[in-house]
């Protein structure tokens, strides 16, 4: 991937970079848990912390949800778009291709900023994923899919340092 070349085209749609990020802030990953028991102390290990660091570090006091309606959080929503406007090209880079990656904006933004480490975001948003193998076994295709976006995690991790 040519980090300079994304960065490039998001400096020149920042707004719309900015608005498409917002957008997906109630559907984050790290805002649905499970109802399952066994699941949700995955959750509560791994997610847990990042939304203390989340609230702690940024502001953004997120309300979670365990049905499929979304939590409000209108007011963290007003935080993460001022986050994201304080952002560097390059920051925004790092969240915007993070977010793609995995699903969530929340690792996205705690990649970019350099709260959390490639492997920190890969478990965080693989976790359901990770849980529902120990039952059903490794998918093949879901394992190469999963490796390239380590990969890719580790790719941003380092633009993001360089």
């Amino acid at each position: 991937m040519d980090f300079i070349k994304s960065q490039q085209y998001i400096a020149e749609h920042r707004a719309e970079t900015i608005n498409d990020i917002c957008r997906f802030l109630d559907a984050d990953t790290l805002l649905f848990w499970d109802e399952n028991e066994d699941l949700s102390v995955y959750q509560t290990k791994y997610w847990q912390p990042l939304l203390h660091k989340l609230k702690t570090e940024f502001g953004l006091d997120l309300q979670t949800t365990t049905g499929l309606s979304p939590a409000e959080n209108e007011n963290a929503g007003q935080n993460f778009n001022r986050l994201l406007q304080s952002m560097s090209d390059k920051e925004l880079t790092g969240c915007f291709l993070a977010a793609s990656e995995l699903k969530s904006v929340l690792l996205g933004l705690l990649l970019s900023k350099q709260k959390i480490n490639a492997a920190e975001a890969f478990q965080a948003g693989y976790l359901e994923e990770i849980y529902q193998n120990k039952f059903w076994g490794e998918d093949v295709a879901a394992l190469n899919a999963r490796e390239k976006s380590k990969k890719m995690l580790e790719n941003i991790e380092e633009y993001l340092k360089s």
